[in-house]
């Protein structure tokens, strides 16, 4: 009886009242800083399609004052990470305030992971002058997802410039040096055209590794299959994902150098992508091809020559000697001209396309002044 009497006694007593506290007005920094952290962690926020790898560093939708940007693309972050892990993070500042960040933009078909061995490299030089290095994946790529059309240059600028504030960067405040290759050069140009468009400083220096401002030169299509052109390899993509399914990873590398003409390295490194069937057993290429289609073709007409020329940045370009003929002598003889509008350019002789794998101590040779 005495127990029923306390339960009746505890059912009685009312629920104790949370404490009131007078709610603080937040500052626009401390807004900012808010939006920021939600970007970067609202991946808890929503379902996240198994279909595009990790919920860690990507966000379906998100919530907030991000909310009506990212609902037009349909994420908010890029995937990324920090060179050396989360510990080299953008969390330092050299003057108590500045933060020193090099971003490394891949190109086409790739992913962030394809400029590990350079970055970590890299890393080692500047490091110690306070510098980090952040890798991202673009949409539609890696581990990024596709988001909604329009897939366009500006678009994967926004991408860019909204990551770097998720995460914890300010490109009005904080020193970057921003490098591109192939696709991710002219991605880098946009960032900048967008920055210098919203009176922000530019970086210190915009690198483009092998990637032409303008238009390449054009070439017949037996002269891109003897080459393997990005051009014909993302032809072949296109191919082979139309089948769908294959086997395992082996076979669909089989298909790619046998039925579509790749070389034995060049399909190994494009079955990389592969991920498993949804429907269980075989693989199929990962990558959004309809995605990454627009995104080349808007590489392909996007002219930033315009940028070069109005000589209000620090712009640098590394051509590779064996992929001259890819520019043309129009370009490389417009690239000559703009020497005296703060467009510095080196060739790497002995290097192809992929100069950060032909002539990578070259490659950190010439970008090293930037970081001093």
């Amino acid at each position: 009886r005495r127990r029923r009497r306390r339960r009746r006694r505890r059912r009685r007593r009312p629920w104790p009242a949370a404490p009131q506290t007078p709610s603080p007005v937040a500052s626009p920094a401390a807004v900012a800083a808010v939006v920021a952290v939600v970007a970067a962690s609202a991946c808890t926020a929503a379902p996240w399609p198994a279909e595009h790898g990790p919920a860690a560093s990507l966000c379906w939708r998100t919530t907030g004052l991000e909310a009506g940007r990212t609902r037009a693309r349909g994420f908010a972050v890029l995937a990324h990470h920090w060179a050396g892990g989360p510990s080299q993070g953008a969390s330092g500042s050299v003057d108590g305030q500045r933060k020193r960040v090099c971003v490394l933009l891949h190109g086409i078909l790739g992913s962030k992971s394809n400029w590990n061995t350079p970055a970590r490299r890299l890393l080692t030089q500047i490091g110690p002058l306070g510098w980090r290095i952040l890798q991202l994946d673009h949409r539609a790529h890696g581990q990024s997802p596709a988001g909604e059309a329009p897939h366009t240059m500006e678009a994967c600028a926004a991408d860019v410039l909204e990551t770097l504030l998720a995460a914890g960067v300010e490109p009005e405040r904080d020193e970057l040096v921003v490098c591109g290759h192939s696709f991710g050069g002219k991605v880098a140009l946009a960032v900048l055209r967008s920055l210098l468009e919203s009176g922000t400083p530019p970086p210190r220096t915009t690198w483009l590794f092998d990637s032409m401002p303008g238009r390449p030169a054009p070439r017949s299509t037996e002269e891109e299959r003897a080459e393997q052109s990005v051009s014909f390899v993302l032809g072949v993509v296109e191919a082979a994902a139309s089948p769908g399914l294959y086997a395992d990873r082996s076979a669909l590398v089989d298909a790619l150098a046998s039925e579509h003409g790749l070389a034995k390295p060049l399909a190994q490194w494009v079955a990389q992508g592969v991920k498993p069937s949804a429907c269980g057993g075989g693989v199929r290429l990962g990558y959004d091809v309809g995605a990454v289609r627009a995104m080349y073709d808007s590489y392909q007409a996007t002219d930033m020559w315009q940028v070069l020329e109005a000589g209000t940045a620090d712009i640098g370009i590394v051509v590779a000697g064996r992929n001259r003929h890819a520019w043309g002598d129009e370009n490389l003889s417009r690239l000559d001209a703009l020497r005296d509008r703060r467009v510095q350019t080196a060739v790497l002789e002995g290097a192809g396309h992929n100069v950060h794998v032909d002539d990578l101590p070259g490659l950190l040779k010439v970008v090293e002044p930037s970081f001093v």
